[in-house]
């Protein structure tokens, strides 16, 4: 056996303690020995030693023949210091990979919130897998079929008595706005609802003080949120037993609720006994077809929720004696679980606060899971592409008899460093980012209540090591592929990119182009809406509630308001125009005879039209210069003059349900169609009448926009010298209808920034992959030079692989991205055309931005001295 060299032995125990070479020395001997067939082979091992134990340190020692072991300080430690010499040797890399991870796993993170908070919606109540929904599906002749939220007032107690699997039952009737006075002052409480007795042992809502069994029991009784009783009477302690004057009835506060939380659908400041109305009023009788109220069973847990509702049908019949399908109502029932996000197609959905499109939560889900795909494939290529760089680091540690499970722990174990690293970089770029974004959704997200939770660390920490080993798995396995032998030769062969590594690129641009086309077709649509010509005004137009007094005064209010000029316009209506219109029956006399049927209805005051902007088409509008057009005369929409096929609609006669044949009023003009509600929904028929007495719910006043301060100033002070028993509140239409978009204008700001960031994190591993390729071809590109190419030559010849690679996405995410597209346009009655200049813009877009990364080590390569690149040979 050969001794080693003496010029060895001394580079040896230069490098290392005394005590330890002389504890390596023969372990290094049978190294320097085994299976070598020449002295070239021999003095290359012998070298890769020397810098071995450089690199290493004298921590290492070599035994059991060829494996390597650890004695001073534990394996892990030993990765960690390698790891943290890659990192310092490359700082580039290391960062690229970081970053980008980072963003990716600060995206999906900020995702999981939002879908979270959606998803935590009514999940205090103990009974909710119990908890059911009425919702109707009304059947009337001369309506397009919609899912209706409302149902009438003896719903409830009637299912409750028919059917033994119904455990209990309450109903939940807006009353809107309320003022309650006390001894001294009055306050406008905005949401006050009027509920059952059972209310409170169906819904687990935290009751703060007063006995929840019985608080709602007896007529006139009333219990009130802390902030409501805080502001009626100072100290929330103080309110149960007092008394308080509701609109024109003495109320007794039987309790205080804890304020409503913001994961509910319903959302209250005050509930009234609903026994105070249900006594004396005719809606809670079977005779009384209007819906009006939302009514909740709490089913027994043996129930079967489809038998049940197979037995609605012939309860509704045995009820309210009506007979012929087409002029009935189906039921169903909804569960809890589904009325914050299943909802997006039940109309005159009025409690339920921040109702959401459930379908989009499945969008948002999958953009994360892009967002951290990408991240991901960039990670994979990086560190797959920065193997060239490693060969040698891999064939010493081969030489000197370390085994493939060690050096794939190795590399595992940096990749997933690395992801705990961008984990932490994440959490530090949502702790910024986090509040942003709340401004933006309107939502109250919190990163520190999810760090809190010791369940939802432990799953981070499950996904951190899952995301390390299946980032890190295929480049340790290429990177340890890498033979002793190619290595003792010169290196190993690393031109061109593997197939699997181009595929990533590949799909890792399809996502990002994907996203970035989707952005622009969800950015026009949502301008489109916004834009559109929806055939009346809904600028500038302040509205304003009403009680008996407000619509006693109506004639004196506006007369004052309109003596200046700031004031446009005032107008009143029963209805807020955007809420999709409650229609109740109507009736037109043609030449077989009346028909019946149930358009959308709305009673406006005479100059309705005219401050909103809505064109007549034919005849004329209101006017008090007909004592006739009180109650007697009907303006239609062209929808309901085409569906009827009226030929000649003015003059025809016309009027409501319940007027009696001989005493029909006409129809005095025909209106354009107008929008009415949101662009989700198609225009249905329409009848206006303008009837005071029956009263207004809200006022519209029109205002000049640019003294808007002014205005409202002017209105507060007519209001405040004329109105004693309605505080004066205001908001703007606007407003209202901003609020019917929400869920589509939260979808396009997340798929938004979400494109951003895909786009970012490719393109930062672009950057990374083209500095390596670069560098890899050094030499090539000094040759090159010399031989005559020049600058654009290199240039072209450095980016085209690339380029082809995104052109290849494009294509490739082009008829996936149009398809789902065009699903979500589904959605909408009224929507643009997917234009094909969009995919080309959204595709130019990101290629542009790709060969612009890719510019600035190509044209800096290109650039470069010859003589620089040829030195290294």
């Amino acid at each position: 056996m050969r001794q080693l060299p003496l010029w060895a032995e001394r580079l040896l125990r230069t490098i290392c303690p005394k005590e330890f070479f002389e504890q390596i020395e023969g372990d290094l001997i049978e190294v320097y020995n085994h299976d070598v067939k020449s002295i070239g082979e021999r003095k290359a091992k012998l070298n890769f030693i020397i810098i071995s134990l450089r690199f290493f340190r004298p921590e290492i020692i070599l035994r059991n023949r060829f494996s390597v072991q650890l004695t001073n300080i534990p394996m892990l430690r030993n990765y960690l210091i390698v790891t943290i010499r890659n990192i310092r040797l490359s700082p580039l890399y290391s960062l690229i990979n970081m970053f980008s991870l980072a963003i990716g796993l600060s995206s999906c993170l900020v995702i999981y919130l939002f879908i979270s908070d959606e998803l935590s919606f009514d999940s205090l109540h103990s009974k909710k897998s119990f908890i059911y929904r009425i919702y109707s599906v009304p059947h009337y002749s001369g309506n397009a079929t919609q899912k209706v939220a409302l149902t009438p007032g003896w719903l409830g107690p009637d299912m409750a008595g028919d059917f033994p699997e119904i455990a209990s039952y309450t109903r939940y009737w807006t009353q809107g706005k309320m003022v309650f006075k006390n001894s001294e002052e009055q306050f406008l409480i905005d949401h006050v609802a009027a509920v059952d007795s059972t209310f409170l042992e169906i819904f687990d809502f935290e009751l703060q003080s007063g006995n929840r069994a019985s608080v709602l029991d007896e007529p006139n009784s009333a219990i009130v949120t802390e902030g409501t009783a805080e502001k009626l009477f100072k100290n929330a302690n103080d309110a149960v037993g007092r008394t308080v004057t509701i609109g024109d009835a003495e109320y007794t506060i039987t309790g205080v609720l804890k304020n409503s939380v913001a994961n509910s659908h319903l959302q209250f400041d005050a509930l009234l006994s609903i026994s105070t109305f249900s006594r004396t009023n005719r809606m809670f009788s079977p005779k009384w077809d209007g819906s009006f109220l939302d009514t909740y069973v709490e089913l027994i847990p043996s129930a079967d929720k489809k038998v049940l509702e197979s037995k609605f049908l012939d309860f509704w019949i045995r009820h309210t004696g009506i007979k012929e399908y087409d002029k009935g109502t189906a039921l169903f029932m909804q569960s809890l679980s589904d009325v914050h996000l299943g909802s997006a197609d039940i109309d005159h959905d009025y409690n339920n606060y921040r109702k959401f499109n459930g379908v989009y939560l499945k969008v948002f889900g999958t953009i994360g899971l892009f967002i951290l795909l990408i991240a991901c494939i960039n990670f994979t290529n990086l560190t797959t592409a920065r193997a060239s760089h490693r060969w040698k680091e891999v064939g010493i540690r081969k030489s000197i008899g370390a085994k493939k499970k060690q050096l794939f722990g190795q590399f595992i174990f940096e990749s997933t460093l690395l992801a705990l690293l961008a984990f932490g970089l994440a959490i530090l770029l949502d702790f910024f980012f986090v509040p942003f974004l709340n401004q933006l959704i309107g939502r109250q997200l919190a990163l520190s209540s999810f760090l809190a939770h010791p369940l939802q660390l432990g799953m981070i920490a499950v996904i951190l090591l899952s995301l390390g080993l299946l980032t890190g798995i295929y480049p340790s396995f290429y990177i340890t592929s890498f033979s002793v032998t190619s290595v003792l030769k010169g290196g190993v062969k690393t031109q061109g990119k593997p197939i699997f590594q181009s595929a990533l690129i590949v799909i890792q641009f399809a996502l990002a182009i994907g996203m970035v086309i989707g952005t622009m077709v969800v950015t026009k649509q949502l301008t489109f809406v916004k834009n559109a010509d929806i055939g009346f005004s809904k600028d500038q137009i302040l509205l304003v509630g009403m009680n008996n007094e407000v619509n006693q005064k109506l004639e004196i209010l506006k007369t004052e308001w309109q003596r200046n000029a700031l004031i446009t316009g005032v107008t009143a209506s029963s209805q807020r125009i955007g809420n999709n219109f409650g229609g109740w029956g109507f009736k037109v006399k043609t030449d077989t005879g009346i028909y019946n049927f149930t358009p959308s209805n709305l009673n406006v005051d005479f100059d309705y039209l005219s401050v909103y902007g809505i064109k007549i088409k034919e005849g004329r509008d209101f006017s008090k210069d007909f004592l006739t057009d009180k109650g007697g005369a009907f303006i239609i929409n062209e929808t309901m003059a085409h569906e009827l096929n009226m030929k000649n609609p003015v003059g025809t006669p016309a009027g409501q349900a319940w007027y009696e044949n001989d005493s029909l009023g006409s129809v005095i003009g025909v209106a354009k169609d107008f929008n009415y509600n949101s662009l989700h929904n198609k225009i249905g028929m329409l009848a206006l009448v303008c009837q005071p007495a029956w009263g207004y719910d809200e006022i519209s006043i029109k205002i000049d926009g640019t003294h808007a301060q002014e205005a409202i100033t002017l209105i507060k002070e007519v209001w405040g010298k004329n109105i004693s028993t309605y505080p004066f509140n205001y908001s703007f239409l606007n407003e209202h209808f901003d609020t019917l978009y929400q869920s589509d204008q939260q979808m396009s700001s997340v798929i938004t920034i979400s494109s951003v960031f895909a786009i970012l994190i490719s393109c930062m591993g672009l950057f990374g992959l083209v500095a390596i390729t670069t560098k890899n071809k050094i030499k090539e590109i000094g040759i090159r030079k010399v031989l005559g190419a020049t600058a654009i030559q290199i240039t072209a010849m450095l980016s085209t692989a690339f380029t082809k690679m995104i052109l290849l996405s494009f294509i490739l995410v082009s008829p996936i991205t149009y398809y789902l597209l065009t699903k979500w346009l589904e959605n909408f009655s009224y929507r643009i055309s997917i234009d094909p200049f969009l995919f080309l813009l959204g595709g130019l877009t990101s290629i542009v931005i790709a060969i612009i990364t890719i510019s600035y080590h190509t044209i800096r390569s290109a650039h470069e001295n010859p003589v620089n690149s040829l030195r290294h040979e």
